[in-house]
């Protein structure tokens, strides 16, 4: 197992992760888990191709003009925060771009609202009480890529059926995580770092959109080191556990 200490950004892949207020860059595709689904398999010519991707200034601009506008808001003016993703979900060579607003306007206690764009800027789907993270699958239904998201107290597939993805994750159906979970914290603990006083490790809060299924999120603490808090990137598939240091929250 491989393990290292990283201080500063961990960065995994080609997924963009982008607030309104800072830019960070993040990409990936998923390994796991497995669905049996319509069109789960998908053959040698229909694998993804390289795909481009436009810039945060474009899509700030897409923000504001398809989310923000038709409510009477704009980013200048009312500090609205959200992040985004992109994926070639289709295997079309063009990026899909998702937008989670994280602002009380578009949230409730299930979630907020997100968006996704195609390449051109068009809204394509809206979806409902949608919290990260943003998991891709590894499985296809009708020749889009599934996706898992937390909505309403679990993680639900996303599937498209062939015109749309469902618009309200909170009724699609529940996956079972927490054995990726366990095996995820069982490497966070075997790590030499962990092992010298860390402690109260949990369930970490993910900011990427669209991030592989086989990585999982911790946080912990150290005595070592009681004013930072460790937060831990783990791919189940490899046992790579990536740490990384920040201040802890006042």
């Amino acid at each position: 197992m491989n393990n290292r200490v990283l201080q500063g950004l961990f960065l995994l892949g080609s997924i963009s992760l982008i607030g309104c207020s800072s830019t960070d860059d993040l990409s990936s595709i998923g390994d796991e888990p497995s669905f049996t689904k319509q069109s789960s398999a998908k053959s040698e010519a229909e694998q993804p191709v390289p795909s481009q991707t436009v810039d945060a200034q474009t899509i700030a601009q897409w923000v504001d003009t398809s989310i923000l506008a038709p409510e009477g808001l704009s980013l200048q003016n009312d500090n609205i925060q959200y992040l985004t993703g992109s994926a070639d979900l289709n295997s079309d060579g063009k990026s899909e771009y998702i937008v989670l607003v994280q602002d009380r306007y578009f949230c409730g206690s299930g979630g907020c609202t997100a968006y996704m764009f195609n390449d051109g800027g068009k809204v394509i789907h809206r979806l409902t009480v949608t919290r990260t993270p943003i998991v891709l699958a590894d499985s296809y239904s009708n020749g889009w890529q599934d996706f898992i998201v937390w909505s309403n107290g679990a993680y639900r597939l996303m599937s498209y059926n062939g015109q749309a993805y469902p618009s309200n994750p909170s009724l699609e159906p529940k996956i079972d995580r927490d054995a990726g979970m366990q095996n995820a914290i069982a490497n966070v603990m075997a790590s030499e770092l962990y092992q010298q006083d860390g402690y109260d490790i949990m369930p970490g809060e993910a900011q990427q959109l669209w991030t592989p299924a086989n990585v999982y999120h911790l946080t912990f603490k150290h005595y070592g080191d009681p004013h930072r808090l460790y937060q831990a990137t783990v791919d189940i598939n490899t046992g790579e556990v990536d740490i990384e240091s920040v201040p802890m929250a006042q």
